[in-house]
């Protein structure tokens, strides 16, 4: 079975498990719009899609996402554009989307806590990857791939070697 897990965002990423093995991970496809004053990251739906229809996943594990306390409005907005963009996009290609909160999976899976606990975790699940884990700013490559090791867990129940015990 194709397991997508989404960290969502236009500073998210996209991870690809098959049979219980990390096989990808991307960063979100984003691009550069200028708007108001500014130039904001925003999902690009076009390389999206197709980054979706090459991946090919059977069910996609989206992070449940919403504003954060103290966000500003306008900023609230375009991280719920940039979510919704990965979940209708995934929809319209026909793969089953389900939502899974931060608390859940990461309590669950009982991922490290601190700043570095998911990076951590996923260098210590799939080594062979760990070169896309190095740095900080990989954190939502590393909850990408743990979100569908969630799935693969806790909501398929895909039978593989458990590389979590």
């Amino acid at each position: 079975m194709r397991i997508l897990g989404v960290d969502p965002g236009a500073k998210g990423a996209i991870a690809l498990l098959v049979g219980g093995v990390l096989v990808e991970v991307y960063d979100m496809p984003a691009l550069k719009i200028h708007r108001g004053k500014s130039d904001k990251d925003e999902v690009d739906g076009y390389e999206l899609g197709l980054l979706l229809r090459e991946l090919r996943p059977d069910i996609a594990f989206v992070e449940q996402v919403g504003g954060m306390e103290g966000q500003a409005a306008g900023a609230a907005f375009n991280f719920g554009r940039a979510a919704g963009a990965v979940e209708y996009a995934l929809k319209a290609l026909g793969v089953r989307v389900d939502m899974v909160s931060p608390v859940r999976w990461k309590r669950e899976l009982r991922v490290t806590k601190g700043k570095d606990g998911s990076l951590a975790d996923a260098k210590r699940l799939w080594p062979h990857m760990a070169a896309s884990f190095r740095f900080k700013k990989d954190n939502d490559r590393a909850e990408a791939a743990l979100i569908a090791e969630w799935g693969r867990k806790f909501s398929i129940g895909e039978q593989t070697d458990d590389i979590f015990e």
